[in-house]
């Protein structure tokens, strides 16, 4: 993996790398959780929402052993600073993920029809957005110089998904329902939106983290 070549620090990585993978499953099994709840399967929804809950605890277990397995003494201590930070923030992806799948089993939103398509849509574009901060991430281990390629579209994806939330909320605004219930549909959009809106802090901290290790 490039300038790392100590086992310690391979170890490190494969077990950063597994952190986001887990995370990639997580949001996996939100779609399914989604795409359920709008098809009104409601009985499944408590079963999907544990497995939403379970991958989320597994990526929070990973991201432990790699933030111990640093603490020993792995790289060197401003880049140990930088990785650190960097998977903190990705996992705040995951953990907003969760808080999704908790707003559709606790809550329950009565979401019309006509959101649906748009609505996965949204989320389907917050994946493609943690899904190239993803590969950013392995290519601070593996070529810098494909880094900024990604945050790009990281940026890009971020944005497309600032243009679906804001059609979702004034399409909600414009419907027959109370204000009380129009709230609490802006409330899940926003929140499926905050998914992008972490890969992209995240993906920031990446950028910067890359022109530091180029100088």
């Amino acid at each position: 993996m490039g300038w790392i070549v100590g086992r310690k620090e391979q170890e490190i990585i494969k077990k950063v790398l597994e952190h986001l993978d887990i995370m990639s499953t997580e949001l996996q099994e939100l779609r399914k959780l989604i795409e359920k709840y709008l098809n009104h399967e409601i009985d499944e929804i408590e079963s999907l929402a544990e497995r939403v809950r379970y991958y989320e605890h597994q990526a929070d277990i990973a991201r432990r052993e790699a933030e111990t397995m640093m603490y020993s003494g792995a790289f060197l201590p401003n880049f140990r600073g930088d990785l650190l930070g960097i998977i903190e923030a990705a996992d705040k992806v995951g953990n907003k993920g969760e808080y999704v799948a908790d707003i559709l089993e606790l809550e329950h939103p009565i979401i019309p029809d006509s959101l649906n398509s748009q609505l996965l849509k949204l989320f389907d574009i917050c994946v493609e957005t943690y899904e190239a901060l993803k590969v950013s991430i392995k290519d601070l281990f593996e070529d810098l110089e494909k880094i900024e390629e990604h945050v790009l579209l990281v940026e890009q994806k971020e944005h497309e998904v600032d243009g679906v939330e804001r059609c979702l909320i004034k399409q909600i605004y414009r419907m027959d329902i109370s204000n009380g219930h129009k709230m609490q549909l802006k409330e899940l959009v926003r929140n499926i939106a905050d998914i992008a809106d972490r890969a992209e802090d995240c993906s920031d901290r990446v950028e910067i983290v890359s022109l530091k290790r180029r100088v």
